[in-house]
């Protein structure tokens, strides 16, 4: 499998992967690799769901308490983001942070999780810039919230200072080393540089953290056989795809990469 094609079938997890966005000079060591893009696409909405969102408009329209109308644009764009309608989830992003007094973590997750499914860089750029500076006023005013903290750094690493990134995911782990978030993106950003070493080892440790999770077992089978490792991945992903708790998506991608060993 190329590096295009890991990226690719990485991000189509759509599970904290926000891989095929990130420069590839964003790396542990600092070196420099060259940069690649790849591109996403927005989904068809199923008629069940455009009755839902449907249903959510209407909701908005007839309520009169702005804090359960955020409540409800948060919904909307939340199917928005499902699909893959950037533009329409940022719209009801705008509309709560018009109605907000003070920096809302319903609008920063809405362009966080636009940032992350983004079609290019350039869109991943736009909306990690308008999450990001939600998101440090949110810390600003919680310098203790680590899930905040993480989102940050994650959208620090598209910005023009990438390292700032990366030190702060290692701050976070120098306050909770066993945060698993952490943990996870720095293993991911290894894995988009190459560092498939240095990924196992950040995969390894979540695991030993939670023998569970079943994520952290499909990105250490995914760096181990970047390394040769083949006989050790398909140990892993035959694991996955016995046990019954598996996320769906993480089982799908662990058989077409068993049928690939």
């Amino acid at each position: 499998m190329t590096r295009a094609q890991l990226i690719l079938v990485l991000g189509a997890i759509a599970l904290a992967v926000i891989l095929f966005q990130l420069p590839r000079s964003v790396v542990e060591n600092e070196q420099l690799q060259e940069v690649t893009e790849t591109k996403s696409h927005s989904m068809e909405i199923p008629q069940e769901v455009e009755t839902q969102i449907n249903e959510l408009r209407r909701l908005l329209q007839e309520e009169g308490n702005f804090d359960k109308k955020a409540n409800f644009a948060h919904s909307l764009a939340r199917q928005y983001l499902d699909y893959g309608v950037l533009d329409s989830a940022a719209r009801y992003a705008e509309f709560i942070e018009q109605g907000s007094n003070s920096p809302s973590e319903l609008v920063a997750d809405i362009y966080f999780t636009a940032y992350e499914r983004s079609s290019g860089p350039e869109q991943a750029k736009a909306f990690a810039v308008k999450a990001r500076e939600i998101l440090q006023r949110l810390l600003d005013k919680d310098p203790t919230n680590l899930f905040i903290k993480n989102r940050l750094a994650m959208t620090l690493v598209v910005s023009e200072n990438p390292m700032a990134g990366v030190a702060m995911l290692r701050e976070i782990l120098a306050t909770d080393e066993t945060n698993r978030q952490a943990i996870l993106n720095l293993g991911l950003l290894a894995i988009q540089s190459g560092q498939f070493e240095r990924a196992k080892e950040r995969f390894e440790n979540l695991i030993s953290l939670n023998a569970g999770d079943h994520e952290a077992k499909l990105y250490l089978a995914v760096s181990m056989m970047e390394i040769n490792q083949q006989s050790q991945a398909r140990l892993l992903l035959e694991e996955i795809l016995a046990t019954q708790d598996s996320i769906p998506a993480i089982k799908m991608m662990a058989n077409d990469y068993l049928k690939g060993l």
